[in-house]
C-alpha cells in the first residue's frame, strides 16, 4: 500500500520545532503539530480553511494513477473522515478548559489517521501480496483486530 503523503512532507515536517508554549498552557502534541503541518504544505489546509477537494486531489497523487479504484477510496475516505472529524469541532471545548494547547489543533492528526485507516481497510484486493505466506498471514491477522481499527469499522 502506497504512502498517501509525500516523503519529503513527511521530513520537513518532523524538521519543523514545535511552537513555543506559553507557561499554563498544555504543551502541543508532536503528532497534531506535524499532522497539521502536512496539510498545510500539501494545501489541504489554507489559510486555517480545510478544503476536502484538495484533500482528495493530495492524497490521490500518492497512488497508482491508472486505477479509478484508489480515487474512489480515497474520495470516500476523506469525505467520511472530514465530516467526522474536521466538522465537528469537538476540541475548542478542550482549548476552552485548558485541557489542550489552542496550538496544532487535534482535527488535523485524526482526519488523516481516519482517512489512512480507511484507506487501508478499503486497499484494492489486487495491491494485496497474498502469494506471501507471512505477508498474507499479517494482513489477514490486521483485517480481523477490530480493536486496531474498531474506530472506522462502523464508518
Amino acid at each position: 500500500m502506497p504512502r498517501l503523503l509525500p516523503e519529503q512532507v513527511i521530513e520537513t515536517c518532523r524538521a519543523r520545532p514545535l511552537p513555543t508554549t506559553t507557561p499554563g498552557v498544555p504543551d502541543p502534541l508532536p503528532e497534531n503539530c506535524i499532522a497539521e503541518c502536512a496539510l498545510n504544505e500539501t494545501g489541504i489546509l489554507f489559510n486555517g480553511q480545510f478544503r476536502v477537494e484538495q484533500a482528495v486531489k493530495a492524497l490521490s497523487t500518492q497512488v497508482p494513477n491508472d486505477t479509478l479504484t484508489w480515487q474512489h477510496v480515497i474520495e470516500v475516505a476523506s469525505k467520511k473522515c472530514y465530516i467526522i472529524t474536521v466538522g465537528d469541532s469537538f476540541y475548542l471545548r478542550d482549548v476552552a478548559k485548558n485541557l489542550i494547547s489552542p496550538q496544532c489543533i487535534p482535527s488535523s492528526f485524526r482526519f488523516l489517521q481516519c482517512t489512512f485507516s480507511i484507506v487501508y481497510r478499503d486497499c484494492p484486493d489486487i495491491y494485496w501480496n497474498y502469494q506471501n505466506d507471512r505477508c498474507g498471514q499479517f494482513v489477514v491477522a490486521l483485517n480481523n483486530c477490530h480493536y486496531l481499527f474498531r474506530h472506522i469499522w462502523d464508518i
